[in-house]
């Protein structure tokens, strides 16, 4: 009797250390190890990725982004510091400047990954195999105040219209990656050069920190006409401001924003599934409700935007940009005027 009351005793504590085991396992495997904290580097507009990060985290409950944002130039400023100390703090990155990111690539600073939501992107945007992967399209564009412009604009050329002197504005390429990119790319284009920023100076272009603030300064009428971003003139145009835009007859300028992670992350599961979470339907619908081109196929385009396929993109010469951006800056300030 006492051999059988025993082995119940027995039986019963196994039974009840595998149910307790279980029911842990369980929550591991429903939320795969996502937990904790992810410290986010962005040069991308703080409220949409407060939303992407807020959705994320209603998703897998216990999670916290951590976000850190300025403009493009200042982040990488950040992380160039931190990575010659030694002492990497994002365990994602995500902003305009994919020169940088090619080179954190090299040097084994980006972690590759496998993401399921890496199937439902065209694979171009799956960047070095698996350690980066753009989170939607955006283009630098030419936007114009409907109430102040009566003529049609139709590209980079109506920027030097003596119509709109001291009237222009750009974002600087000292702040902005996209700007950076532009200049790079425009500089070392046949068709615009140095010249272009010259003649551009000459006609009073007003320089501003970041591309936001033009598109506002050009929603108020401070401004007639400038470069911004697409998302961002379209986001004020459905809000009813005196705001259209084009994609430039001569070409646009694709800015890349990759988003990727880091390989020294102190979390690179919850990193992981944050980067994949952008990519999903989910993520994506955050993305088109802001105004941007989603990449998931199974996320429709914005109303009224056309097929990335039809917008004609200049070239960009990435490893350029790389090797020459403190020149760029510099000579693109001394002709602008700006520092």
């Amino acid at each position: 009797m006492k051999k059988l009351l025993l082995i119940s005793t027995i039986i019963l504590f196994i039974l009840f250390i595998s149910v307790f085991a279980f029911a842990g396992g369980t929550k591991q495997v429903e939320k795969g190890g996502i937990s904790g904290t992810i410290t986010l580097y962005t040069s991308e507009t703080l409220t949409d990725v407060q939303k992407i990060a807020e959705k994320f985290q209603q998703k897998y409950p216990g999670t916290k982004v951590e976000i850190y944002r300025s403009g493009t130039v200042e982040v990488t400023a950040k992380l160039q510091a931190e990575i010659e100390a030694d002492s990497i703090k994002p365990d994602v990155i995500w902003f305009a400047d994919m020169a940088m990111f090619q080179d954190l690539g090299e040097k084994g600073l980006l972690l590759k990954t496998n993401l399921p939501e890496a199937k439902n992107i065209p694979k171009k945007f799956i960047y070095m195999g698996g350690k980066a992967y753009e989170a939607r399209l955006i283009y630098q564009i030419v936007a114009y105040n409907t109430e102040k412009v009566k003529k049609k604009i139709t590209g980079w050329k109506d920027l030097l219209d003596p119509e709109f002197k001291g009237k222009v504005g750009s974002a600087s390429a000292f702040y902005s990656g996209a700007t950076l990119t532009q200049v790079a790319t425009l500089s070392k284009d046949p068709n615009f050069g140095w010249d272009f920023y010259k003649k551009l100076a000459a006609n009073g272009c007003k320089i501003v920190k970041g591309n936001g603030a033009v598109a506002r300064n050009i929603a108020t009428g401070e401004y007639y006409i400038g470069i911004t971003i697409d998302f961002m003139a379209r986001a004020l145009k459905a809000k009813g401001s005196p705001v259209d835009y084009v994609y430039q007859k001569e070409g646009t300028v694709y800015i890349p924003t990759p988003i990727g992670v880091i390989s020294k992350s102190k979390n690179p599961e919850t990193a992981k599934a944050f980067v994949n979470f952008v990519l999903s339907v989910d993520g994506q619908k955050v993305m088109v409700d802001r105004g941007y081109l989603p990449l998931n196929k199974n996320v429709p385009l914005p109303e009224g935007v056309p097929s990335p396929a039809k917008i004609k993109i200049l070239k960009t010469d990435w490893k350029y940009l790389k090797e020459n951006r403190d020149m760029l800056r510099k000579k693109w300030g001394e002709i602008m005027g700006v520092s």
